[in-house]
């Protein structure tokens, strides 16, 4: 019977496990690539800022990188930034060095989303980043 269960136990665990680079948004340690985007919360509709956003989380620590890739004039810059934070039972701050400041508060969602408010220099934009597949 213990052959039966251990067995039943491996074949379930299988039949979910995650492709190599797929996020686990619930485990201590994991790392993600993201395509991120973020547009004025108020003012006209544009296209709005992009960039790569690649994060490391080492229980609840949050470090990586951010570039702009914005296909108009950002106020980044298009520079390489680092990103230092924090992730505390799904809500997420990510601090991304920029003069001025640029600072991201918001949510983990169960597919790895970010999605919240971000601050850049006193402005407020929405921002999403999702798991680049």
């Amino acid at each position: 019977m213990q052959r039966c269960v251990a067995a039943l136990f491996a074949v379930s665990i299988s039949a979910y496990a995650l492709p190599a680079n797929a996020v686990v948004v619930h485990g201590r340690v994991w790392q993600a690539t993201y395509v991120a985007a973020y547009q004025p919360t108020f003012g006209p509709s544009r296209v709005p800022f992009s960039g790569k956003l690649k994060l490391h989380v080492n229980n609840g620590i949050v470090s990586g990188t951010y570039v702009s890739e914005s296909v108009r004039p950002d106020p980044l810059y298009g520079r390489t930034l680092s990103v230092n934070g924090g992730i505390s039972q799904g809500h997420v701050t990510l601090d991304i060095a920029a003069s001025g400041g640029f600072t991201v508060r918001g949510t983990l969602e169960g597919d790895g989303t970010i999605r919240g408010t971000a601050t850049i220099r006193g402005g407020f934009y929405t921002f999403v980043a999702k798991v680049k597949s």
